[in-house]
């Protein structure tokens, strides 16, 4: 899987921002060109062809709404044994723009172009993907990593990809991340808590995976995480620190061990103490459900809490163990992110697969942690097409005002979605699109923040 930022495009055709008209208008000046790519990492784009996009089982033109200049912080991949559906200029009507099934292209459908591979970009944490791309599978084509697949257009001689910005929060700019300085950080810290083995987890994911919350506690600066418990009483799908056998494999290495109170008290004290606008986080993506671990965790935030009223104790959670949660909110927690696919119990599971919990318990969980006026967001992993369709949004909606929850943080699912809608059925009917679901939750939930990242306490 090649990766390419600014370079190795034919055609001198750079990227920037640019200006299109809004709405649907299927003209040469309104369409958006298709962008290709080589194994060498090479892409370009085709004057003569107009790429189609995928909202979960259907595909179909994007709308100038749900597309934004390809950002300067995004990376672009070409996805192995995959082609480009694609019109040729002039094919495009009106009517074959519109949502086609996958299983049943008719006349007027996109058509498969195997002059190239599909280009997809790797958004920067704050936008929100709004269309897949589209593609034919060849025989024999390898199922793809856990990254969030964006669609990527060429408009007016520039980039464009299909994506809205929810959030711009400098502290999340990926240019504040892997500076030069992390290695001289990573020592000062660790000679600070010669004895605390956390620190030599989040040393990979701060260097291996990029972590910027592990980068973070190194910096003294933020949102800093750790990771807490190595078990988990979900099997996610996507799962980025552990998948079975078959499954596409995941990025990262799970935490093999459990920390103990001390060592979970001296890192979360330490980082509260000296980091502006500080959150200090009970869950990260390199290990299981933090949750299990809810004794220490709650001995660990009244240890902090009786040296320090700095900073913001925050966990991420699948929400599982209500009875569990409600000692961190006693103890003293003060913001919870309950992550989530869906608000529908059965869409739900079948992509968490929960073991030993039920959906109920993580409304239960929710509702305890408004009741003990606990921030409570829900960490959405959104895919287009399948959280955009009306049971979905609705449900969700009726959820976030029956419970009073203060957030909804857009996450992209990453995933492949054939993988992914091979395992768990597939959505049958069209999506809204993504803007005009975000529009609605504005809409229906007036009290409602919507963006991407843990707010800390002053920012409530």
């Amino acid at each position: 899987m090649g990766r390419n930022y600014k370079s190795g495009h034919r055609g001198g055709r750079g990227v920037g921002s640019g200006k299109a008209d809004t709405g649907r208008r299927v003209s040469s000046a309104a369409q958006w060109g298709a962008i290709l790519a080589n194994e060498q990492g090479e892409f370009w784009d085709e004057p003569e062809l107009v790429g189609a996009a995928r909202s979960g089982s259907f595909v179909r033109a994007p709308l100038r709404c749900e597309l934004s200049p390809l950002p300067d912080t995004a990376q672009l991949q070409f996805l192995p044994g995959r082609h480009p559906l694609v019109w040729k200029s002039g094919q495009l009507t009106e009517e074959a723009a519109g949502n086609t099934y996958l299983g049943s292209f008719g006349a007027g459908a996109p058509s498969v172009y195997r002059g190239g591979l599909v280009v997809a970009a790797q958004l920067p944490s704050g936008w929100t993907r709004t269309l897949l791309p589209a593609w034919k599978t060849v025989s024999g084509a390898p199922t793809l990593p856990i990254f969030g697949y964006t669609a990527v257009f060429c408009h007016k001689g520039e980039l464009w990809c299909a994506a809205v910005q929810t959030e711009n929060n400098p502290r999340w700019d990926p240019r504040a991340y892997a500076l030069p300085r992390l290695n001289s950080c990573i020592k000062a810290v660790k000679k600070a808590l010669p004895n605390n083995r956390l620190l030599g987890q989040l040393e990979v994911c701060a260097k291996e995976y990029g972590c910027y919350n592990a980068q973070n506690i190194f910096y003294g600066r933020w949102e800093g995480a750790s990771p807490i418990s190595p078990q988990c009483n979900a099997r996610c799908r996507g799962c980025i620190s552990k998948q079975p056998d078959g499954a596409p494999p995941s990025p990262q290495i799970r935490l093999n061990f459990t920390p103990t109170v001390s060592e979970i008290t001296e890192l979360g004290l330490f980082h509260v103490e000296r980091a502006e606008k500080a959150l200090f986080t009970f869950g990260q993506g390199c290990e299981g459900e933090p949750l299990l671990q809810a004794e220490r965790a709650a001995q660990a935030i009244k240890l902090i809490r009786q040296q320090t009223s700095k900073g913001t104790l925050h966990m991420n959670s699948n929400g599982s163990l209500p009875q569990s949660a409600a000692k961190l909110f006693e103890a003293g927690l003060d913001s919870m992110r309950v992550s989530m696919c869906s608000a529908i119990e059965e869409t739900y599971c079948a992509y968490y697969r929960p073991q030993g919990y039920k959906f109920r318990d993580v409304l239960e969980t929710i509702r305890l942690g408004r009741e003990h006026g606990v921030w409570i967001s829900i960490n959405l992993l959104l895919m287009p097409g399948l959280n955009d369709i009306p049971r979905e949004f609705e449900a969700l909606i009726d959820l976030i005002n029956r419970y009073d929850v203060n957030m909804v943080q857009l996450r992209n699912l990453n995933i492949d979605p054939d993988w992914l809608f091979n395992q768990m059925a597939p959505p049958s009917e069209a999506g809204v699109g993504i803007p005009q679901f975000i529009a609605k939750l504005r809409e229906e939930c007036p009290k409602l923040r919507i963006g991407s990242h843990n707010p800390a306490k002053e920012e409530m």
